[in-house]
């Protein structure tokens, strides 16, 4: 993926929590990127190397209009393949003409091709601009000084790929932080309206089927207050563990509270998400999750609806849960339909 293509979905995406940040970085660095190339433009045609200055004004275009389209989340109408071969001839005729100052514009091409294309296609190029650089310096200035310029340059590229590689680390452990609860390692709060809120969209373009399960786990003030926190948080941990033996892999289940979840059942209706339900009851009901003693939870039961919107739909939920609770607790409830 290329850098601008990452932050062209980044700031798309309402839902990223880095989302606002990225997009106040990313023009100012654009237009500081744009005010350092402006002096060698000048300086070139003042010098009277016309082909140079243009190459430079092109890719200030070039990247005027990408940073202006990724600020309002567009596609830059501009393909950055027609920079390539401008690039490298103006490298060239640099090199004829300034020697070895015109063959330092190889560092920054070399990171703008990083910037602008794939990771593939901008480690292709830079090979391409790398063999034409050595073989100009060793044609029209020294041989030796062509073989530090392959070296030097060699090591350029790669360390840049060294650093993308730990960029795509960091933002996807950043990113994976920002959702997930510390304790139990479900999704959390912030996640969880994300997640409902793409489920309400895709529900009203087709038939929803997505049902919504409201757990909490019974008298846990009692847990914390006669075994202590730490018995309480080992408790929710082999919870989790124990419902995710019955979940699938695209079910999603979110801590919201102190002891309560929500686990989105996908592609199932009321009916098969009560059975679903009723199994997680009896599993955790089953488990060993606090030495000489049985925990239990109770589960409200809410099938999503045409037109339901996600505040309506947790509400239906927890009322169900609250009937539960009700009605004796370590029971499984069903949503009443909304009037």
């Amino acid at each position: 993926m290329q850098l601008l293509d990452w932050l062209r979905k980044i700031l798309r995406n309402k839902n990223n929590p880095f989302a606002s940040d990225i997009a106040r970085v990313v023009v100012p660095v654009g237009i500081a990127g744009l005010v350092l190339l402006t002096p060698f433009a000048i300086n070139n045609f003042l010098q009277g190397r016309i082909e140079i200055g243009l190459a430079i004004l092109l890719v200030q275009a070039f990247l005027l209009v990408d940073v202006l389209a990724l600020r309002r989340g567009k596609q830059p109408p501009l393909h950055y393949g027609l920079l390539v071969a401008p690039m490298i001839v103006a490298m060239l005729v640099a090199v004829s003409r300034l020697g070895l100052l015109g063959a330092l514009w190889g560092y920054p091409v070399v990171l703008i091709c990083y910037f602008v294309f794939s990771r593939r296609i901008a480690f292709l190029i830079s090979l391409c601009i790398l063999a034409a650089l050595t073989f100009a310096i060793a044609m029209w200035i020294d041989l030796a000084l062509a073989a530090r310029m392959f070296a030097t340059l060699l090591l350029t590229i790669v360390m840049i790929n060294i650093v993308l590689n730990v960029i795509d680390e960091l933002q996807d452990t950043l990113v994976q932080q920002a959702i997930t609860d510390p304790l139990t390692s479900t999704y959390n709060r912030r996640h969880l309206n994300q997640s409902i809120e793409l489920v309400v969209e895709q529900g009203r373009r087709h038939p929803p089927n997505t049902t919504l399960l409201m757990i909490d786990i019974d008298h846990f003030k009692q847990i914390n207050d006669h075994f202590g926190h730490d018995a309480g948080d080992e408790v929710l941990r082999r919870m989790v563990q124990t419902m995710r033996g019955r979940m699938r892999k695209v079910d999603q289940l979110f801590r919201i509270g102190g002891e309560e979840f929500i686990l989105l059942l996908f592609d199932a209706d009321e009916t098969q998400a009560a059975v679903v339900a009723d199994e997680l009851r009896r599993r955790v009901e089953a488990a060993a999750l606090l030495p000489g003693q049985t925990v239990t939870i109770s589960i409200g039961v809410c099938t999503q609806r045409a037109g339901q919107a996600a505040d309506e739909w947790i509400k239906l939920a927890d009322a169900a849960l609250y009937r539960a609770k009700q009605n004796g607790r370590n029971r499984v409830e069903i949503a009443e339909p909304s009037i």
